[in-house]
Parts: structure tokens; C-alpha cells; sequence
């Protein structure tokens, strides 16, 4: 599979494929960076800061299965001083929430799956 249909079947905005990791029959380890020309939003202020990269930050989430694989990402975040404060953040993703380890869209199907068991147990309990 090329990195490129990966990527767009992925949708991941502003990031791109840089390696496959890992692929078996179970699952998928990928390797994301964001690109060069994004700059980065503070997730202490909130405000886009173009200055110098001080570190970098791996983290790995888990992702919406593709092919029947599960998908495991490994996003480089970048750190940045933030020139409002001073202090050293990492920047802030629109899929990925804070310190979480699944995306967002993973996040929301899981969400969706348990109320909809949830309300089908309800049905169930009720007709006793």
C-alpha cells in the first residue's frame, strides 16, 4: 500500500505519512509529522506561533480501523515556548484531544456503538 492512499483514506489534515512502522495482518503502526509550512497552535494560549521548534514529542493513539487493521499512529507534536507565558507547550491538534490515546473520530464511534447498545439493552429490559 502506498503512504499517499494511505494518507488520504486517513484524512488526517495537516500531517503527513513519513513511515510504516509496522504492518501485519492485525495491524498498522504509521509514523505522522505535520508539515514544514503549519504553524503551530499553542494549546496553553491557544494563539498560532511561528517560532522556533524546540523539541519534538512523540505519541501514539490508536485510530479508526482500515482494512479491518487496527491503526496505530505515531504523531510527532512539536513544542514550542509560548510568548505569552514563557513556558514550554505542545501544540495543540484539532483530531486529537489532549493527552488522549485515540483519536477523536475513534472517540465518537465509540461513543455512538455504547449508546446504541445501550438503548437496545433498555428495549430488551423493558419487554420483560
Amino acid at each position: 500500500m502506498q503512504r499517499y492512499s494511505i494518507t488520504k483514506a486517513l484524512n488526517l489534515p495537516e500531517h503527513k505519512i513519513t513511515e510504516i512502522i509496522l504492518a501485519t495482518d492485525e495491524e498498522i503502526h504509521l509514523r505522522l509529522k505535520p508539515y514544514k509550512r503549519k504553524k503551530a497552535r499553542c494549546c496553553g494560549c491557544g494563539e498560532i506561533h511561528g517560532g522556533k521548534i524546540h523539541s519534538f514529542k512523540e505519541t501514539v493513539v490508536e485510530d479508526l480501523r482500515l482494512l479491518g487493521k487496527r491503526v496505530y499512529l505515531h504523531v510527532l507534536k512539536r513544542r514550542y515556548r509560548c510568548l505569552k507565558d514563557g513556558r514550554l507547550y505542545v501544540e495543540s491538534i484539532d483530531w486529537l484531544k489532549p493527552r488522549s490515546r485515540v483519536t477523536n473520530r475513534l472517540a465518537q464511534e465509540v461513543y455512538r456503538l455504547t449508546a446504541i447498545t445501550t438503548r437496545r439493552g433498555e428495549r430488551r429490559l423493558a419487554g420483560f
